[in-house]
């Protein structure tokens, strides 16, 4: 879920003071405004996926599981279920939507596709026979056919979901967001992003002009990225709407986005040392 619908929650909060008055089952559904959801208590979360995910085998967390679905004696991972600490009703979709889709991250990276989550029911957790607090969304997704393993209880991933490595975070936001992105030039700032964080010179040197040549209209300032675009497109800008343009950009966003996998994956999962 993304920044503006945690805003709007929010802002619903803090305008609306009328009490939604609907029920479903058990569970009654109301804003924060209600003084008993003013409260912290813990929460189940779900997540829908957009794509079901094809799993060879998965590895779960106490307070994050993945939620699978079997068709045809085949496993797909479709969503992810949360349980938090002690938070209040927004502090709790906001932690659980952090963590949802840092786990949509590591699944876009083993499965080469743009894998995002999306909230789908936050219950407050209580006695059975007690009203709890909550809502529900429905959502439509599709089925990726690439079996993958999914394990999200490795040390380098948990620093990810612990918000101790910040450069790895951002690292799977951007390559899921070129993944997610249909536009060839938005796909290849965010996989250079993934490479730039790296902070090596050769990575630079190698991508530094196709990172020049789709954030300016035209190359004038740098003479080895010019030399480079001229060499490689025969002019020194790029026509977004020129198909020929956007082919020849393509064959070397396949070589970055391979890059940037690899980069991905050797720090994500690091050879030991024998």
């Amino acid at each position: 879920m993304d920044r503006v619908l945690l805003r709007s929650l929010d802002d619903s909060h803090a305008t609306d003071e009328k009490r939604l008055s609907c029920r479903n089952d058990r569970y009654t559904y109301v804003d924060s405004m209600n003084g008993s959801q003013l409260k912290k208590c813990k929460w189940k979360v779900n997540f829908s996926l957009t794509d079901k995910v094809l799993a060879k085998a998965t590895v779960d967390l106490p307070d994050v599981k993945l939620l699978h679905e079997v068709i045809e004696n085949n496993t797909y991972v479709t969503g992810i279920e949360i349980t938090t600490s002690e938070l209040s009703f927004v502090e709790a979709v906001e932690h659980s939507s952090l963590i949802a889709n840092r786990c949509a991250d590591l699944m876009s990276l083993m499965s080469g596709l743009g894998v995002s989550s999306t909230l789908q029911q936050i219950n407050e957790i209580g006695p059975p026979e007690a009203a709890k607090a909550g809502f529900k969304t429905f959502t439509m997704d599709t089925i990726c056919v690439k079996p993958i393993d999914i394990d999200i209880s490795t040390n380098q991933f948990l620093n990810v979901l612990d918000g101790k490595d910040e450069k790895l975070s951002r690292q799977l936001s951007h390559y899921r967001r070129g993944l997610a992105s249909s536009d060839t030039i938005e796909k290849m700032r965010e996989f250079y992003q993934v490479l730039e964080d790296e902070r090596e010179t050769s990575l630079k040197h190698r991508y530094g002009w196709i990172r020049d040549l789709v954030s300016h209209p035209e190359l004038t300032f740098d003479a080895t990225s010019k030399k480079k675009a001229f060499e490689q497109l025969g002019k020194t800008y790029i026509d977004p709407s020129s198909p020929s343009d956007l082919k020849k950009l393509e064959e070397q966003l396949r070589q970055i986005q391979h890059d940037a996998e690899i980069t991905l994956k050797r720090n994500l999962f690091p050879v030991k040392k024998e």
